[in-house]
């Protein structure tokens, strides 16, 4: 049995992409987005946290995500949501970091940010997708 991660980069907050605000013309502008993800500045500041393992690795934020998300011997896919060929190819150097996410690392993110696992949130986009299609 495997495990099948979906949106292994948070909406782009595990890019880095949002560290410094919210880029213009980002889905973090619309409204839609900014009410399903309520803890949106806390989420930024927990991937944040993980930069400094990433530069330690030689690697970016996102194939630190990436590669954390392959190591997991439970996980048997890791869906992507590249929207561009840059975003693609940078997603898919994540395969070649894998190697580097030891015990020792994986024990340094969950020092860095403890994740517990939770229940999902009522998937907003789908009710609203409900109602008007």
């Amino acid at each position: 049995l495997g495990l099948t991660t979906w949106s292994p980069l948070a909406y782009g907050v595990l890019t880095g992409k949002y560290s410094t605000g919210t880029p213009e013309g980002s889905r973090m502008e619309s409204p839609l987005f900014k009410a399903i993800s309520p803890d949106f500045a806390e989420r930024v500041a927990q991937a944040d946290k993980l930069k400094p393992v990433a530069e330690e690795l030689g690697i970016s934020l996102a194939e630190l995500a990436l590669a954390w998300c392959m190591s997991n011997e439970n996980v048997s896919t890791v869906l992507i949501g590249a929207k561009t060929v840059p975003q693609l190819e940078q997603n898919l150097k994540a395969l070649g970091a894998v190697e580097l996410i030891t015990s020792d690392v994986k024990a340094k993110i969950d020092a860095l940010v403890p994740f517990v696992p939770q229940l999902p949130k009522p998937d907003v986009i789908a009710m609203v997708r409900a109602k008007h299609l």
